[in-house]
């Protein structure tokens, strides 16, 4: 059975406990330099510029090397096109995220306002020893979107992809793609939980879509390829939202045969300022046999894991119904920050990822997956994910809207950065500050910080073998 969770913020990961633990000895900071020696690479960068991220198709490994798996998928229900919750249509869903406060998720249907006017669902998703407890999703309500002119939002002026929760679950945070072919641009905007409009976060210039004399696009986000990916920052201060491709200034759109450089975005909740900007990079296909040539593939979510690393949902899709759908594990230490940059020199180091989970090895058939939450704490302390599929209102043969329930292994992703200065890298200067820094020290989230969270630490290393700085 799910445990009882304490508070923890929208968008985020959740503490790796929920019980208080009790306070055991603190180690010799002596342990600390002999676990150092240890680690098989600095992830402190310099010299050179590195553009190609290791993105090992082999699933991460955690800190005790041992024979769990690291991510299993544990149920998935589906919901029929057709169904009707609180007498509202249900579907087109593009984004969810879980409230623990109150054990709520919050769904959001992308059809652009046909057949229903955007919206929102609030939803229950109780689990079991075995997965989910129910096969339909317990209905909580149901909310239309407004504009900044109170109305609903008008058919086909929106295209919302993305919702996470704002803190204290007093709020709700959105993102559209806006239309990039008639000029519209991508948003996100803060609503209400009735779903009235509060603000809009202002938009880096390098985002607007830009078209020529011939209607052609000049810059600026591309047609369905803006803001598919909406996270906040562990502390609910940060905004932090991805494109599913690149900009038009920055490269071509993501092919069969290639991939693309999405942008990922920090920007200030309170004031929208822009906080940093990275170059996250869309993987090449790698799936078995050939790809067909009108195959497509970005990048359609990302979640907070700690203040700097983050799960990205990259989805192929060979048709209306056949999705291949990868979730990676990826961080913004040692790349570099591209902020306020209008357009890409080719040069940066990019985000470095590593796979997490590959649908393909499950047997499972994923759908067209967009939305990505932490859900409740399992009863073995493993972390729940829970992904929902946009079913597009059975326009391309989807069977229905489908929610996967995933556990990853306690003890694999570290709930705090191991860049423990915050200086940009991860070297020994984070190793000695480690047992000295408390809260931040403690990377597994057990309440303490001690020989464990040196292991963690140790293992990013591996995780990501970035070359060693000068």
């Amino acid at each position: 059975m799910p445990t009882a969770e304490g508070p923890a913020r929208a968008g985020s990961a959740p503490p790796e406990s929920s019980m208080p633990q009790p306070q055991g000895p603190r180690p010799h900071h002596r342990r600390a330099a002999a676990a150092g020696s240890l680690v098989l690479a600095v992830l402190c960068l310099g010299g050179g510029p590195a553009t190609a991220a290791p993105t090992a198709e082999r699933p991460a490994r955690g800190a005790d090397g041992g024979h769990r798996p690291d991510v299993r998928l544990l149920d998935t229900i589906t919901v029929p096109v057709g169904t009707v919750l609180d007498g509202v249509p249900f579907g087109g869903v593009s984004g969810i995220d879980y409230d623990p406060r109150s054990g709520r998720y919050v769904a959001l249907s992308g059809d652009r306002s046909e057949p229903a006017p955007a919206r929102l669902h609030v939803l229950r998703l109780p689990l079991d020893a075995k997965g989910f407890a129910v096969r339909t999703p317990q209905p909580a309500g149901s909310t239309v979107l407004s504009g900044p002119d109170g109305k609903p939002l008008p058919r086909r002026t929106v295209d919302p992809e993305a919702i996470r929760w704002a803190p204290g679950g007093k709020g709700l945070l959105w993102a559209g793609e806006g239309d990039a072919a008639a000029g519209l641009p991508p948003f996100v905007r803060e609503a209400a939980t009735d779903g009235g409009h509060r603000r809009e976060l202002p938009l880096p210039a390098a985002y607007r879509p830009v078209l020529g004399a011939d209607g052609t696009p000049v810059s600026g986000v591309r047609a369905h390829q803006a803001f598919e990916g909406l996270a906040l920052s562990l502390d609910g201060s940060k905004v932090v939202t991805l494109t599913e491709g690149s900009l038009v200034q920055d490269g071509p759109a993501p092919t069969a045969a290639a991939g693309s450089r999405s942008r990922l975005l920090v920007q200030g909740r309170a004031d929208g300022r822009p906080l940093g900007e990275f170059v996250y990079p869309l993987g090449p296909p790698t799936d078995a046999g050939p790809v067909p040539a009108g195959t497509r593939r970005g990048a359609s979510e990302i979640l907070a894991v700690n203040e700097t690393d983050y799960l990205v949902v990259e989805r192929t899709a060979k048709s209306g119904t056949d999705f291949g759908i990868r979730i990676w594990w990826t961080t913004t230490v040692g790349a570099t920050d591209v902020n306020g940059r209008a357009a890409l020199a080719g040069s940066e180091r990019v985000m470095p990822k590593r796979l997490l989970f590959d649908f393909a090895t499950a047997g499972v058939a994923p759908d067209n997956v967009e939305g990505l939450t932490w859900g409740p704490r399992l009863a073995d302390g493993s972390r729940s994910l829970v992904l929902v599929s946009d079913d597009s209102a059975g326009a391309f043969g989807s069977p229905g809207t489908a929610f996967h329930l995933l556990a990853v292994r306690p003890g694999l992703l570290a709930v705090h950065s191991p860049d423990v200065d915050h200086d940009g890298c991860v070297d020994r200067a984070d190793l000695r500050r480690l047992l000295r820094s408390g809260r931040a020290g403690d990377l597994n989230g057990d309440g303490r910080t001690d020989g464990r969270d040196i292991r963690l630490w140790g293992s990013y290393g591996r995780t990501f073998p970035f070359p060693r700085g000068d």
